[in-house]
């Protein structure tokens, strides 16, 4: 269904220098960051990364302590919150519980003096979009959290704002009703065509639901690229350990061999990494479905390479299998491999770990030690 609300493309937001401190404690740190016009950009970092600061000074309920900020081309540096004709949707969704869904979505048109008769016809036309007419009439406590999501959200569209931002939208909800209210607010965007900045701390949200992504870490923007960009080529240790699952190796590399400093492994990578200097101090990347278990007996691909180990742990997916293969430093590799693999995986199976090296992505080492390492220093060793 396509709703009279649509409108153009969107509108472009520029923030330019942004800084944002609290006693003494930068949460925002010198960003700057262009959102395309009808573009969804996904806000995506850790607690205290600086991700819902920076949307709060977008939307003008914090001011920067340097920095502008424009929408379409226009100074809304200064401009009050209420003036800056954008949506805002909250975690929590800050419904008027005496009134009801129609007059909840109703309220933004009726403080900016709409005529009565556009009133209708635009609130009708919302609540068809996010398909909860048939509610009109009930009270937010009479509705489910993810259909009082969805009031939150036609009250935010309801006015036609140049932009609609999210604040960790979804975070109340449980996981099912999550991913079905993913899949609305995308529907939402592509019929909309409007801008939307999203914030998240859920990696496989951000992934989901996103045209770029901008990673966040101690208030700096880490990275920013398609889904695919940041999973495929993260730019650094950090990026990799917090999109998604990696096996990691620290090491130095020498043109297209990196060497582990853990076992002295040599790996051959892709000619250039990722684009970062190949050096000393460097990790290497390998995402678990990249991959494959072998018999410790079978013929492998001669550009291939391999790690001799034994099956530690297998977790059934539904889609596939989780396997945890236990190497002989004590540490261990995660593959995720098809449920109909000609290899049956089985705890305290050798097997060989082998992988192209195409897959084999080399980052800067920015961390120091690693957050949650796939291949970790931790795991108990290998018996002999």
């Amino acid at each position: 269904m396509q709703s009279q609300l649509s409108r153009d493309a969107g509108t472009s937001i520029d923030i330019r220098n942004v800084v944002k401190r609290y006693k003494g404690q930068t949460a925002v740190d010198d960003v700057t960051l262009s959102v395309e016009a009808g573009e969804f950009l996904t806000l995506l970092g850790a607690s205290g990364s600086g991700k819902s600061t920076l949307l709060n000074i977008v939307a003008g309920f914090i001011t920067a302590d340097a920095g502008r900020i424009e929408v379409g081309g226009r100074d809304l540096t200064t401009v009050p919150p209420h003036r800056r004709d954008l949506g805002m949707v909250f975690q929590h969704y800050a419904l008027f519980p005496h009134m009801t869904v129609w007059q909840n979505v109703a309220f933004p048109l009726k403080r900016r003096r709409v005529a009565k008769a556009q009133i209708a016809s635009r609130v009708r036309q919302a609540l068809e979009v996010v398909e909860l007419g048939h509610l009109a009439e009930r009270r937010p406590a009479q509705l489910s959290g993810g259909q009082q999501q969805r009031v939150a959200l036609a009250r935010a569209i309801v006015f036609e704002p140049q932009a609609l931002l999210m604040d960790e939208p979804l975070g109340a909800l449980d996981k099912r009703l999550r991913e079905q209210l993913q899949l609305e607010i995308k529907r939402l965007h592509h019929e909309l065509g409007t801008t939307f900045v999203f914030v998240t701390h859920d990696q496989e949200e951000a992934l989901a639901m996103s045209d770029r992504i901008a990673l966040l870490r101690d208030g700096r923007v880490v990275q920013i690229g398609s889904p695919q960009d940041l999973y495929d080529r993260p730019a650094s240790r950090y990026a990799a350990e917090f999109l998604g699952e990696s096996n990691l190796f620290t090491g130095r590399c020498d043109g297209r061999t990196f060497v582990d400093e853990r076992s002295g492994a040599a790996f051959t990578v892709a000619a250039g990494g990722n684009g970062v200097e190949l050096r000393n101090g460097s990790a290497l990347v390998v995402r678990p479905e990249h991959v494959m278990l072998a018999a410790d007996d079978a013929p492998l691909p001669a550009d291939h390479n391999t790690l001799d180990g034994l099956i530690r742990d297998v977790t059934y997916l539904g889609s596939g299998l989780r396997v945890e293969v236990a190497l002989p430093d004590g540490r261990h590799l995660v593959t995720r491999t098809g449920t109909r693999s000609g290899l049956r995986p089985q705890p305290g199976l050798p097997v060989v770990a082998h992988w192209h090296a195409e897959h084999a992505v080399v980052v800067a080492d920015d961390t120091g030690a690693a957050v949650s390492a796939t291949v970790s220093e931790t795991a108990s060793t290998v018996a002999a």
